[in-house]
């Protein structure tokens, strides 16, 4: 007998050994195939980027981020060195863009894609209370006692031609061009600043009454208006182009009354436009801007060739690069996981094969009504909250559901027999939650993520995020938390649990995934006034992407709470920028 135990023993010591083995094996294969899958994206990435490079190259050859001074604020700016130089003159003009509301300068491509091409040298400006700039649009020079924006683009001019480059420009061919509120910033600099010699105004603000638009109502700013400071003697080579059927500006009360106040061209734009007829992506609008530009510098508009509109490839391109990097970022984290979490593989599959022994008891339409019912509070919860309280009850309404959700756990918890609840101690709760190993690998995965992109947006001119105050609405962006918090506690806590009769991760990813698109559209559609803004539409698709990587990193991360607040830091910048912006152009939320 002692004989027979002994083997029993031995028997059961190898076959351990083996299994441990086998799952080594597993592994190891594991981390060739994600290394190989890192590497097939990189090779993809680097053919990506090299089409990207080549179809920028057709237009600019290099940018540079210009930094000025305005109204006693720092503005930034960037200026795009053309690649093609014109064969009919020596010298090239040059031309400054001024976005929309809430926009910045490196979102909206059209303008120094479509001008560089053809030999223009681009300056494209964030103006007061923008993107990356500091100011409000409401400063006024303490100087001159002119509104700081009526001065913006002057300024700019006054740093370019401190430039070595700017020998190259020819001085008569100057000219601006601005869509929407940077309608009405060029409007206000062209009848500043004879400098300016052509001017085109995209849907552009021309006539409203203080306080609108974010803008207050301020004496020596009336003055100032497009409606009040425009006339024929200030405003030369005035080209405006808007939608009949514009939807944020009156066609009547702003392109019509410039024309009766400078008699300038008016072209209306009519039928379905994509994004709407205030946006105006339109090719004609671009070919129409162009040729007059050219009209006026050239008086040809034939002899600087033929006009091929390609700046949507541009957009192609880069989005396909950005979803190439965030691949990129998951495979990093999934190795990085195999890395951290080796020694605990065997008890992962442990817990799933319990799992899969409990799922025959589960019922599995009950579990689905259960989702949609948790959902739908959840859901119904922000809405009632924002119809009370406009878009801040949003932030009331994650709060209550933070609250509630608390409410519940200690009930629960205190409805066990007083032996279990001796045991809990919150010491070893936040040892087991905040485990060094936890916190390093989840810092790791976020830096992954706001490194790569920040690499790439500053590489390529397009969505770089950076607040124009970095200490002070930075802080200002914690009031996002707990909205984050209250998605990720009704994706982790409320709806994966419900999910136990699905075996696989991939399969319940899945299910949080698709939950979490709906709660992201249904935050959208709340804020609805403000969800048109780039910035904050940005904002939106990086809080899903940032619940995506959460869902991989929590696959090997037990631990809730440092992965929110960790991972927190990306919504946290994003959230920021949008801020600089509302408090920029004076939203407050």
């Amino acid at each position: 007998m002692k004989f027979e135990n002994r083997g029993v023993k031995k028997i059961g010591s190898s076959v351990l050994e083996e299994t441990e083995f086998i799952v080594g094996l597993e592994m190891t294969h594991r981390d060739h195939k994600n290394l190989k899958r890192i590497l097939l994206f990189t090779l993809v990435l680097i053919i990506s980027l090299t089409f990207l490079n080549y179809n920028r190259a057709q237009s600019y050859f290099k940018y540079e981020r210009i930094q000025f001074e305005s109204s006693g604020a720092k503005l930034y700016a960037n200026l795009y060195f053309p690649s093609n130089k014109l064969k009919f003159q020596e010298k090239q003009p040059l031309i400054i863009y001024c976005h929309g509301i809430a926009s910045k300068r490196d979102f909206d491509l059209r303008i120094p894609i479509e001008f560089s091409k053809r030999g223009y040298y681009v300056a494209a400006l964030d103006y007061q209370g923008h993107g990356e700039s500091g100011g409000s649009i409401n400063n006024i020079d303490p100087i001159t006692g002119i509104p700081a924006l009526a001065q913006d683009c002057s300024r700019l001019l006054d740093k370019l031609e401190t430039f070595p480059f700017y020998s190259k420009i020819n001085s008569s061919q100057i000219g601006l061009i601005g869509h929407s509120l940077g309608g009405m910033v060029v409007l206000m600099n062209q009848a500043l600043d004879p400098r300016f010699k052509v001017t085109v105004a995209l849907a552009p603000l021309v006539n409203f009454i203080p306080p609108k638009y974010g803008l207050l109502y301020n004496e020596e700013f009336v003055d100032y208006i497009p409606v009040n400071l425009l006339n024929k003697e200030n405003t030369n080579n005035l080209l405006v182009i808007m939608h009949i059927e514009d939807e944020v500006l009156d066609f009547t009360e702003n392109a019509l009354k410039a024309k009766d106040l400078t008699d300038c061209t008016v072209i209306p734009i009519e039928g379905p436009i994509l994004g709407g007829g205030h946006q105006l992506f339109s090719n004609k609008v671009l070919i129409k801007s162009i040729n007059w530009f050219e009209y006026h510098y050239f008086n040809s508009l034939i002899i600087n060739g033929p006009i091929i509109i390609t700046y949507y490839l541009n957009y192609v391109l880069i989005f396909l690069n950005i979803i190439i990097l965030f691949v990129i970022v998951i495979s990093l984290i999934s190795v990085s996981s195999r890395i951290f979490f080796r020694k605990n593989y065997k008890s992962k599959q442990s817990d799933l094969i319990e799992q899969e022994v409990s799922l025959t008891v589960s019922n599995k339409q009950n579990q689905i009504l259960k989702i949609v019912l948790y959902l739908g509070t959840f859901l119904f919860n922000w809405f009632i909250f924002e119809r009370i309280f406009g878009i801040k009850g949003i932030l009331y309404g994650s709060l209550n559901l933070i609250v509630v959700y608390l409410v519940i756990k200690l009930l629960t918890h205190f409805k066990k027999p007083k032996k279990e609840r001796c045991k809990l101690k919150i010491s070893e709760i936040i040892k087991s939650q905040f485990n060094l190993k936890y916190l390093i690998f989840t810092m790791i995965s976020t830096v992954y993520f706001i490194g790569i992109y920040m690499i790439f947006t500053f590489y390529y001119p397009f969505g770089f995020i950076w607040p124009s105050n970095f200490a002070v609405h930075f802080t200002l962006g914690y009031l996002v938390f707990p909205v984050f918090l209250s998605i990720e506690i009704l994706l982790r806590k409320v709806i994966y649990p419900q999910l136990r009769n699905l075996k696989s991760e991939r399969s319940k990813n899945r299910v949080l995934i698709i939950a979490s698109m709906i709660t992201i559209i249904n935050l959208m559609y709340l804020s609805m006034s403000i969800s048109h803004f780039p910035s904050v539409l940005f904002m939106y698709i990086i809080f899903l992407l940032v619940i995506i990587q959460n869902t991989k990193i929590l696959q090997n991360v037990k631990s809730f709470y440092p992965v929110v607040i960790i991972s927190f830091s990306i919504i946290q910048l994003f959230f920021a920028t949008v801020l600089s912006n509302a408090i920029g152009i004076n939203i407050i939320l």
